[in-house]
């Protein structure tokens, strides 16, 4: 492990297992569900509300394929940042100063859109 240092780190917004991390990390694996609705006027409509929607309930796709990559890496100097300046971290992103060996990001977002009918 390294040294890693930052001065100062400004992030507007940090929400939906958006994370931070400084310094070198065996492992990073940020995942988020998230439901949103939008609607043309403001009508509430129960039939709108289920828990059980098919899209979270399959299987998550996997795209990473496994390869037999083996990297020997010594990192002898340290990590040195003045600043970072972030606008906003959100479902599933990592803001990482630092390195670590295995990872994977998931982020599910079920969006509905609710409009009017035609007068």
């Amino acid at each position: 492990m390294r040294d890693s240092r930052v001065k100062s780190i400004f992030c507007n917004s940090l929400e939906f297992s958006g994370t931070i991390q400084i310094g070198d990390s065996e492992g990073v694996y940020p995942f988020s569900i998230a439901r949103a609705v939008q609607k043309e006027n403001p009508v509430f409509y129960k039939e709108y509300i289920t828990d059980d929607e098919e899209i979270i309930k399959e299987p998550l796709p996997n795209f990473l394929k496994e390869s037999p990559v083996q990297v020997n890496r010594e990192n002898y100097s340290p990590i040195r940042i003045n600043s970072i300046n972030s606008i906003g971290l959100t479902g599933s992103s990592v803001l990482h100063v630092g390195s670590f060996k295995h990872g994977k990001a998931v982020s599910i977002v079920r969006h509905k859109r609710i409009l009017q009918k035609n007068k």
